[in-house]
């Protein structure tokens, strides 16, 4: 891919490239305040020795912890944890997902409650009844001995005011940015692309007719209009049926009888003669060429045949 030819493109598409551009940021905006969440809360339980497992210890439960209490509490984040028990919950109105785990930072018995949703208040609730559904559990599964026997449990640290997941969020906000950006680099090289294929072929469309009508005008053109039979057309001179016959109307040659006059018939005036004698009138029996009259009415025929003029 040409960078440096898509910058053109985009320079040259510089409208529809700052409406696309535009039209990310809104939708980036808009999906930061239309989307909600995900909003986190979290608790942690820990799981204290029973009186009776204290009293070697001087009744110090902090002093008798052992491998029992983490065993019991994997028992109970299992049972609470199950799907039929999570329905149980959903069903009192804590609908917002969350997960029961051993605390990762040390090897005692606590438990970490961790709930996320979309609504904040929501959350907070699912988290209250989550952390009590484990305390119930764990004296559900101990009712049947005494209370001196019993394992314990209490909430040692807990967040009532569930909080906004920024990176989560801002990880929506990327993927609709990102695709917002790519659409404004990719559609501007396809709409220049397609008008230029469309300019291309208009070109193409206007240099085949100006071809076309280079070569009509080229070809002779064939008249086939006819002339009205009683159009009078003048004939050429000299012609014996002049007012009988038609001259040709197109370049055809004319028939011998129809022949124009030619100028050797006519000889040119000599140069020599003045101007008074080319054109005063002739002596009587000779014509103004200079040769004699030999026509029915000329003087030397009227003498030769002895009549009189």
């Amino acid at each position: 891919m040409d960078l440096v030819a898509s910058g053109r493109t985009l320079r040259r598409r510089w409208i529809l490239t700052s409406f696309l551009l535009l039209l990310t940021v809104a939708a980036a905006l808009a999906a930061w305040v239309k989307i909600p969440g995900p909003y986190q809360a979290e608790s942690m339980t820990v799981l204290y020795p029973s009186q009776q497992a204290s009293k070697l210890n001087g009744d110090n439960p902090l002093m008798s912890f052992g491998g029992s209490l983490n065993v019991a509490g994997d028992i109970v984040l299992r049972e609470v944890s199950a799907p039929s028990y999570a329905a149980q919950l959903a069903a009192h109105g804590y609908t917002s997902s969350f997960t029961i785990a051993d605390d990762p930072n040390t090897t005692g018995p606590i438990l970490d409650v961790t709930v996320t949703g979309s609504n904040q208040s929501q959350v907070e609730q699912t988290l209250t009844g989550v952390t009590a559904a484990v305390k119930n559990q764990l004296a559900a599964i101990q009712q049947n001995y005494k209370p001196a026997n019993r394992i314990t449990s209490q909430v040692v640290s807990t967040q009532p005011t569930a909080k906004l997941l920024v990176s989560k969020k801002a990880r929506t906000i990327v993927i609709v940015l990102g695709l917002g950006l790519i659409l404004t680099f990719v559609i501007p090289q396809v709409v220049d692309a397609e008008i230029a294929k469309r300019r291309g072929a208009r070109g193409q469309r206007v240099n085949s007719n100006f071809a076309s009508a280079a070569q009509y005008a080229g070809s002779p053109e064939k008249v086939t209009e006819s002339e009205p039979a009683d159009r009078e057309q003048p004939a050429y001179q000299g012609s014996p049926t002049a007012s009988a016959e038609r001259a040709p109307r197109y370049s055809a040659s004319a028939r011998p009888d129809q022949a124009p006059p030619r100028g050797d018939r006519y000889p040119a005036e000599r140069s020599d003669r003045s101007a008074t004698d080319r054109y005063s009138s002739p002596p009587p029996g000779r014509l103004r060429n200079g040769s004699a009259d030999t026509g029915a009415n000329s003087p030397e025929r009227h003498r030769s045949e002895g009549t009189r003029i």
